[in-house]
């Protein structure tokens, strides 16, 4: 769930990251309330120019100069998340930084027999 002009960017690009088959993938979207504050055509053009733009080239959001800046202004604590301990399955897709797509095996590949 999350805004609708934000789809394209899941569906398509951190989906295919991840590996997951479209037909296990659904994306609900929403619009902001239509008499909010929220400038709607902003935030489609910026989803555009500093969101999609930037995870086609770096689709784990690791090397580009602007998604790592987005990244460390988003854990200024320099936390660490207990997902590699607490899912080892996930490990080396959750330390992946590409380039390129993630190559070995995931829990859900059913190419490798894993869970669907």
């Amino acid at each position: 769930v999350g805004f609708t002009f934000k789809k394209h960017r899941f569906v398509s690009l951190h989906r295919s990251a991840l590996r997951i088959p479209s037909d296990h993938f659904s994306y609900i979207g929403v619009q902001p309330p239509e008499h909010s504050r929220f400038n709607l055509k902003e935030a489609e053009e910026g989803e555009w120019t500093a969101a999609v733009k930037s995870f086609q080239v770096d689709p784990y959001g690791c090397f580009t100069p602007e998604l790592q800046a987005k990244r460390l202004q988003r854990n200024p604590f320099h936390r660490t998340t207990p997902y590699p301990l607490s899912c080892p399955e996930m490990k080396s897709l959750l330390a992946w930084c590409g380039p390129g797509i993630f190559a070995d095996s995931l829990p859900w590949d059913p190419r490798d027999g894993g869970r669907s």
